[in-house]
Parts: C-alpha cells; structure tokens; sequence
C-alpha cells in the first residue's frame, strides 16, 4: 500500500465526482490537494506511473491535464484491481482443486492388486516410494484429512470445499466419488477476456476525459482515435497490464483490437 496527495483540479473531472460542492472544493485548495490511497501499488509502482505519465501527456500534448489524468487513473485502477485479482486467484483455486481431485481420484480408484508407487519431483530430478503398502499408507493419511477438512484454506485456495464437497461444508459427508470425478475434470480458463474488458474499461473511463477536456478529442461515431490509442497503451504499459516486447502489433493496433473486441463482448 503506497499514499500520496494529488492536487487536480476537481473542476475539470466534476462528472466523475457529481456530489463534490464548492465547499469541498475550497478545502481542498486550502489543504494543497486530496490524499491518495493505493492498495495495489508500492511506492515504486507509483512512481513509474507517475514519472511515465508526465512524458506520456507531453508526447501527446496534453500536459496540461497531467494531474487530473493521473488522479483518474489511479483511481479507476484500484476499482479494477478487485475485480482483476478476483479473477486470476478464481482460475488459480480452479486449477488447485483440479489438481487434488486428480492425485485423490488416483488413490482412490487404484486396485487392490495392482501396483502403486508415490512419486515426488524436486528440481534435481524425481524420488519414489515404490512399495506399494507404504504408498497406498501415505496416500490414505492425505485422503483422510481432506475428507476431515483438516487442510489449509489459505493454501488449498477457497473453492476447494466446494469443489469437493457441494453445499455439505458443516456436515461430515466423505467426499463423493461422482463430485471427485467432476473436480478432476475441470477444464480452468484463463481470465484473458476479461481481464483485457477491465483493461478496456479503464481506457473508456479515461477517455471521456479526453474527450471533453483536451486536445486528444473524437466524433461520436469514431470508437477510438489513433493518438488516443497510443497514450491508452503506454498507460497500460506504465501499470504493468501490457508489455511492448510481447506484442506483436504496432501499439495503437493492438488497443483498436482491445476495443472492437471489447465492444463485441459488452453485456
């Protein structure tokens, strides 16, 4: 978490604050600026974004507009962020419960006549218990504390109560094998679509700004303009959404993409 003060000038991005009055307005020039809380930047992050905004609005000549557009920004980024997280830690415990579910559903549904080793794979290579009896032992002791819910959530990830046991979290219900089987089969995606939609939201919002304030303007019927395109990536690039050396289109391409995909997957 990193804080700071900000001093934009509240007249000019009034419609993103519509109850904020005169009064409010006053204090805040006589206190030097508002204060900045951010709980998903350090005060590197903060600084990259802040000194690579102010070469940003020169290159595209809206220097003038650098603190409110830094205020936006900010601002808007923390409203994301929530939802930006929520979505990777959600495949994350997908992947997790997909993970155990396997290695349980193997136990499980092992023969008693047939063999069975438990294998370990460290970086330098891999270690096994052979011996049938032991393995089967071990892998007994894992079962039975995760059918006793005696595991770590914070380790094994929220979802994984559900994913193997449904709605009976209070009860003592071993898992069922049908549940099991549907865990092992999950199929996790990953959040790019949506996480690229947060990241077009943020552009959007930043945009009207642009639109109703600076230089960087378009007509009703164009969606994006190329100097806006430009700016929006090296704002992306600036939080850590984007990385240049990883796309493969020119910058504005790739946000005019962003957009149009964005635009065909609104809800």
């Amino acid at each position: 978490m990193y804080q700071t003060t900000l001093n934009p000038d509240f007249n000019k991005i009034k419609e993103y604050i519509p109850n904020i009055t005169d009064a409010d307005l006053t204090l805040i020039q006589q206190a030097g600026g508002v204060p900045v809380y951010l709980d998903y930047m350090k005060e590197a992050d903060y600084l990259r974004v802040a000194e690579g905004l102010k070469q940003a609005v020169n290159t595209y000549g809206v220097a003038d507009h650098y603190e409110e557009l830094l205020y936006l920004i900010l601002q808007k980024n923390e409203q994301i962020r929530v939802r930006y997280d929520a979505y990777w830690q959600n495949y994350e415990d997908d992947n997790t419960s997909k993970e155990v579910a396997k290695f349980l559903l193997a136990y499980k549904e092992s023969k008693p006549n047939q063999h069975f080793h438990l294998v370990a794979k460290p970086v330098t290579g891999s270690v096994a218990v052979k011996d049938t009896v032991i393995a089967k032992w071990m892998c007994e002791q894992i079962y039975k504390a995760m059918e006793a819910r005696d595991f770590p959530l914070g380790t094994f990830g929220d979802k994984i109560l559900f994913d193997l046991f449904g709605e009976d979290l209070e009860n003592d219900s071993p898992i069922a094998i049908e549940r099991l089987k549907a865990t092992a089969n999950l199929s996790p995606r990953k959040p790019t679509v949506r996480l690229k939609k947060l990241q077009v939201e943020l552009c959007s919002y930043i945009q009207v700004y642009l639109i109703n304030q600076t230089s960087l303007t378009a007509t009703p019927d164009v969606l994006l303009t190329d100097a806006q395109a430009n700016l929006f990536f090296d704002i992306l690039e600036l939080i850590g959404y984007v990385n240049r050396d990883k796309v493969e289109s020119e910058p504005k391409d790739y946000m005019h993409a962003m957009f149009r995909n964005h635009i065909k997957i609104k809800h």
